[in-house]
């Protein structure tokens, strides 16, 4: 019998001094991997994003066929969401003199909801999308936004405009747009910058080419036929983008880390740099938004005028696509800074080009230094968040800064009536540009700890 309890006793001792070193040697692990993720985060805020990338733990393949056709389809998209939003500006100088009562400031809510409402669904679609649904937001706001776009035909006055392009066509595009942006880091990873701006590319030919085509057919077939027409091109487009847009992998419900909302609020970097993209959007598209109306202001026919747009939007391709490969060696952070800040610049400097050839050049020069804004977006938001939280991400600051996107242009309106001229226009879009660079150096000054390095 004692015997028994000495061999007990000996078999617990032996089985506590294996388990001490076990604890031990485990501690000693997980303080080795909190220091590594501490390390990172010193050095470089992206390498920490990857490092804690969630579920994922194999790496995108950062590139080949499979995944610029997904890149493809996401500029499709942009193209009929954004680009459609970016070429508002003939719609707003063809409606304000045949929409009864409309005033610059009243149709200039149009333009607002619809940039607006791209973002407003962000975050219940970026949930959507970490759930792994993707395809469902993709397919019904393609369906509805090309629906809408054939009712613009029918409306003849200002509150039915607003219903369709305004309420109908933004909101669809929001459960297109944000949602495919959310794909870009599942397939891509040194090259995510390069990615973002080529499927920023997008957006910028159709606000080059939309002002164009329209422009031509309200000429020979009409308004009717011209928004008929537009519609059969979205179809097309969206048709595309709903083939080849898709996540690289499927998350089941067991595989996902429970993050509630709140860590999102708590991430004090991306909370400052989502109020910076609010307040940039106050007055980053006016320019876009008023360019036409302002070339007529002094005295370029409505057949030139519009060409200001087309101006800006192609240079804006340009700045969108040479944005996304510097952001990759300098930090996309830093790149969006120095673009936003040239953006600043040429808005306070619009309004004092008094001839055609002088607002062309500072058209091009704004388009090519706001194109790096929508390129560079969420490739910032990509390296704040793990990929598993990206949607939500992406979601909750495009939710938020729609505040701004639908305020913007009609305080810009606004202050056009009230003035009487662009200068305090161009005035308040510099300013608040300039106050949003403010605030995104703030979010990356607290995100790398110091004023020096790539982010």
């Amino acid at each position: 019998m004692a015997s028994t309890f000495s061999d007990a006793n000996e078999t617990r001792s032996t089985t506590l001094t294996e388990v001490e070193p076990s604890l031990e040697a485990r501690e000693r692990d997980s303080d080795a991997k909190s220091g590594v993720i501490e390390k990172a985060d010193e050095v470089d805020v992206e390498k920490t994003a990857n490092a804690v990338s969630g579920p994922d733990t194999d790496a995108p393949p950062d590139g080949g066929f499979a995944a610029w056709l997904v890149i493809f389809g996401c500029a499709c998209g942009g193209f009929a969401t954004f680009g459609f939003a970016n070429a508002f500006g003939v719609f707003q100088a063809y409606y304000q003199d045949r929409i009864p009562g409309a005033t610059q400031s009243t149709i200039a809510w149009i333009g607002s909801l619809q940039y607006c409402l791209i973002f407003l669904p962000g975050l219940p679609s970026g949930h959507m999308t970490d759930k792994g649904w993707l395809k469902l937001p993709l397919l019904t706001g393609s369906i509805v936004l090309v629906a809408a776009t054939f009712l613009i035909a029918e409306c003849k006055q200002l509150w039915q405009l607003i219903l369709c392009q305004g309420f109908a066509i933004g909101g669809a595009a929001g459960f297109v747009f944000p949602p495919s942006l959310t794909v870009v880091p599942q397939w891509f990873d040194k090259r995510r910058g390069q990615a973002y701006g080529i499927l920023a590319i997008g957006s910028a030919v159709g606000g080059t080419t939309l002002p164009i085509i329209l422009r031509k057919l309200l000429d020979s077939v009409g308004f009717e036929w011209t928004v008929r027409i537009l519609g059969f091109i979205l179809l097309a487009l969206l048709a595309i983008f709903n083939l080849l847009v898709r996540p690289r992998k499927t998350y089941h419900k067991h595989e996902l880390p429970k993050t509630p909302l709140a860590t999102l609020f708590k991430n004090k970097p991306l909370m400052i740099y989502t109020a910076a993209i609010t307040v940039v959007w106050l007055g980053m598209y006016t320019p876009l938004g008023f360019f036409d109306v302002s070339a007529q202001r002094i005295g370029v026919p409505a057949s030139r005028s519009f060409y200001t747009i087309v101006a800006a939007n192609a240079a804006s391709g340009i700045g969108r696509f040479s944005s996304g490969f510097w952001a990759d060696y300098l930090g996309s952070m830093n790149v969006l800074i120095l673009f936003s800040s040239i953006a600043g610049l040429m808005a306070i400097c619009w309004p004092y080009a008094h001839s055609f050839p002088s607002l062309l050049v500072v058209a091009i020069l704004y388009g090519f230094s706001s194109g790096a804004f929508i390129s560079l977006l969420p490739s910032a938001i990509s390296y704040m968040v793990p990929r598993h939280q990206l949607g939500r991400a992406i979601g909750l600051s495009s939710t938020i800064m729609s505040i701004g996107a639908l305020v913007g242009n009609p305080i810009s309106g606004q202050i056009l009536i009230v003035s009487g001229g662009f200068n305090a226009v161009g005035g308040w879009s510099g300013g608040t540009i300039f106050l949003a660079v403010m605030l995104m150096m703030v979010s990356r000054r607290l995100a790398l700890g110091g004023w020096k390095g790539k982010y």
